[in-house]
């Protein structure tokens, strides 16, 4: 019998990397994070704004983000 090519090996599953966290605006927060929407960057010491740019309310930590690679 073949093994499948879904077959889930031990050790294979999802890791801490493929996990992003959302943060909704309105969340007290410190660090860098960027809108999920448009990419735009902020700093937040406080509570989490609505993006100023596209106004969208969620946020992902910048370290986290698909956007943090874009210069």
């Amino acid at each position: 019998m073949r093994e499948s090519q879904h077959a889930v090996r031990p050790g294979s599953g999802p890791t801490e990397r493929d996990y992003v966290e959302f943060w909704p605006a309105g969340t007290m927060a410190k660090g860098r994070f960027r809108c999920t929407a448009c990419g735009n960057a902020i700093a937040v010491r406080t509570v989490l704004p609505r993006c100023m740019l596209c106004g969208e309310r969620l946020w992902e930590r910048e370290e986290s983000s698909p956007y943090g690679e874009v210069t």
